[in-house]
């Protein structure tokens, strides 16, 4: 297997046409550098390119897009078989983040590109404004992050930073908490409340007056007041709820992203251990060609020299 000096200057080439060969890909790569390999894996779109240096493959992303028989190539950095190989154009951190600013992280890897975003959530823990121990960086290009996977580990403060390539996770999902059915079923109950305080007027009103003389109309005002301090209770004990609804929404919301990132890590080894297997296979495959090459030459060049004896033999 290649080490991780050599992985940095190869590529891989998706969306290849099935008439390109290798010799027809290598003459192509050879005008941005040195080739030391090019060969195309059994499936006919996919193939790699092995630069002499990096500089070289930093030249051959940097002029993308490439086309090659009317296709347009997908080209991709190659990475470690234990890093994931989707494309992404964020990067997740940990370390050394609480110690460090948003400004301070973007100027470190505004030397690899140009940098969209860079956040670090913070919060409430334990009833203290905290960070979260995380943070996420954008880039506009995602070869910049194939890139700075590949310059793994990176350090601040003499401290590693964990770097990882970050997904797109679902988003927009403080608007749906918004419109929780909590929040729709206390705003429900408290226009029930306000109706049924209505109706309960209604009804304690007096009839249609009688031929005596009707109540005076300070017996009705104490009804009133009392209605209106309940309603006040009610929307006040509404809100309490809705906002300590709103913290424990945010507090699982991140608990949420922890476990999702977790299990996206154990469901990415599987496909690593995938890609592994089969760059494994590929290496033996090229393995056993070329040493079946060779034998087939040497044992040409021995039937060669044999006949040349007998017929020296014979001649004598």
């Amino acid at each position: 297997m290649s080490s991780s000096s050599s992985l940095k200057s190869q590529i891989l080439v998706r969306n290849l046409s099935k008439r390109i060969t290798a010799k027809q890909l290598q003459q192509y790569a050879s005008r941005y550098g040195s080739i030391v390999d090019c060969y195309l894996t059994e499936n006919d779109n996919e193939g790699f390119i092995e630069f002499t240096d990096r500089t070289s493959v930093d030249l051959f992303m940097s002029k993308r897009p490439h086309l090659i028989d009317g296709n347009e190539l997908q080209c991709q950095r190659c990475l470690p078989i234990y890093e994931l190989q989707k494309s992404v154009k964020r990067i997740f951190i940990r370390g050394a983040v609480q110690q460090l600013t948003e400004n301070r992280l973007a100027n470190y890897f505004d030397k690899y590109g140009k940098v969209i975003s860079c956040t670090i959530p913070k919060g409430k823990r334990n009833n203290t404004f905290t960070h979260f121990g995380y943070a996420f960086v954008a880039f506009d290009d995602e070869d910049i992050i194939d890139k700075i996977i590949q310059d793994k580990p990176h350090y601040m403060d003499n401290m590693e930073l964990e770097i990882e390539k970050a997904e797109d996770m679902t988003r927009n999902r403080r608007h749906s908490l918004s419109r929780s059915p909590s929040s729709r079923s206390s705003r429900s109950i408290s226009i029930n409340n306000n109706n049924q305080s209505y109706k309960r007027i209604r009804r304690e009103s007096p009839s249609p007056p009688p031929p005596s003389p009707p109540p005076p109309p300070l017996q009705v005002q104490p009804i009133k007041r009392l209605t209106r301090t309940t309603d006040e209770f009610t929307l006040r004990h509404l809100e309490e709820e809705n906002r300590r609804l709103r913290e424990h929404a945010m507090m699982s919301k991140h608990h949420f992203d922890e476990n999702m990132w977790k299990l996206r890590r154990e469901l990415d080894d599987e496909r690593r251990r995938y890609d592994q297997l089969k760059l494994e296979y590929d290496h033996l495959r090229r393995e056993f060609t070329h040493i079946s090459t060779e034998l087939q030459q040497k044992t040409t060049t021995r039937h060669l020299n044999t006949n040349n004896k007998r017929d020296f033999s014979s001649r004598r």
